[in-house]
Parts: structure tokens; sequence; C-alpha cells
């Protein structure tokens, strides 16, 4: 597969980092790196530097590529309001498939974001729903994820399942072929509805000291309905991986 070394994140390593939270601990920032296999023809197996960075207090929080404040919070239920980067995006320079080239470009954007998690002892349950504000892919996202975690004294594993759903605006953007690309490109003409997108996930973290911390995970995603059969994608399913240090103050 053709491998590159590329400055973008993906939407799928922005939700891979996202798994990468506060460890008792109000701020933590780090570095790693993830691989992830596209699904986009042409651009096979990518990888990408992984920054982190995590903060929290009662009112504000950061983590990654999200921040926002709690409108509500309690010892088990948080309700918060922010902003989130959605960076899918599609290059044409970054495909070597010669009618993926002939497409048009589909660019990252900006979610506002409203998000519940719930804590109790079977585990948490988290729910959201985000909308495109900078009217690049009008997209309109919404994610319920359920996880279950494992720890010791310096280490923890947590397993998690969840499924996206997409509209047909943010699909059509990032998977759909129009009738002028299809005339130049030669692929089929695609008017992308909206779409389910399941996942599973395993993330696991160890205290190598005090304040120095290492993080490895694994996350597969399974693209279904109008992504999946978009003549743009090779790959419906999606693996990726990711490992990296952390700091905590």
């Amino acid at each position: 597969m053709n491998k590159r070394i590329v400055s973008s994140l993906t939407v799928s390593v922005a939700l891979l980092i996202s798994s990468v939270s506060v460890q008792a601990t109000p701020i933590s920032v780090g570095m790693g790196a993830s691989w992830t296999d596209s699904p986009y023809k042409g651009y096979g197996a990518v990888y990408y530097p992984l920054p982190h960075i995590a903060f929290s207090n009662e009112i504000f929080f950061i983590n990654n590529f999200t921040a926002g404040a709690y409108v509500y919070s309690d010892e088990n239920q948080k309700v918060s309001l922010g902003v989130s980067y959605l960076p899918l995006e599609f290059k044409t320079k970054d495909t070597d498939n010669s009618q993926m080239k002939q497409l048009s470009k589909r660019h990252s954007t900006l979610l506002a974001e409203a998000r519940y998690s719930l804590s109790t002892e079977f585990g948490s349950f988290a729910a959201s729903i985000g909308a495109d504000v900078l009217n690049e892919s009008n997209s309109v996202l919404i994610n319920a994820s359920y996880a279950y975690a494992f720890s010791g004294d310096k280490w923890s594993i947590e397993p998690r399942i969840g499924i996206n759903w997409a509209n047909d605006k943010h699909n059509d953007y990032y998977y759909g072929i129009s009738h002028s690309e299809s005339a130049r490109s030669g692929l089929a003409y695609h008017d992308a509805k909206s779409s389910f997108t399941p996942y599973i996930s395993i993330v696991g973290n160890y205290a190598l000291t005090q304040n120095f911390g290492t993080y490895l995970g694994a996350r597969v995603d399974k693209l279904t309905g109008d992504a999946k059969n978009s003549p743009m994608i090779a790959n419906s399913t999606v693996p990726s991986v990711f490992a990296g240090v952390t700091y905590n103050f």
C-alpha cells in the first residue's frame, strides 16, 4: 500500500485521540504517532504525528481537538457545549488513483457540539450531536458509545463500542460524486444519503512515573450504506492504531 507522512489528521485519528483522556490530573500534554488505512482509493496506509493536550476544571475543558464548557456537572453526569475540529478531508494530491485525482477537494471543518456523558458502576455512556459551523460540508453528526474500564495501580484498559450517524449532506460532501466529477473522472455519479458507522476501540494507559505515562490503542470503523458504496471508497473497514507518551502536571 502507498505509505506517506502527512501533516493533516483524518477524522478517525481525531476520534482515536479523543479516547486518550485526562488521567487523574487537570492538565496533560503529550506526543505520539498513529497509523490508519484510509478508505479512499489510492490513499493506502498513512502515518500521522499525534499531539495530545487535555485540560479540565469545573467549568472549561480541552480534549485534543475539542474545547468547551460544562453547562451541568455532578459526580456521575456531565453536559457540555463546545466546538470540535472535524479533520476529515480529501486531497487529490494524496491519492495515486488517476480517476480520484479528477475529483474536487473535500475540506475539514469545525462542529458546534453538545455532549452528554454518564458514569456508573456498570460502565460509561456518552452521546453527542454536532453540526458544521463553517458551511464546508453542512454535516450533522450524532454519536453514541458505551465503555467499561478496567484498572490497576498503574494501568487502565478501556474497551468501547459505539455508532456514528452522518446526515446526507455530510456523506454527499465526503463520499458523493457530482455529475461534472463523474464526466471528467469516469467514476459513477453517486448521490450519498445518510448512513451509520459502527466502531469498536480499545485504549490502554500505563503510568511510567508519577508524571510520565504512555498509551496504546486501536480502533476499527465500519462504513455502511452510501458511504460504503461510494465509488471513492476502496475499504469499508477502516483500522487504526496509535501510541504515545504523556506528561501529567
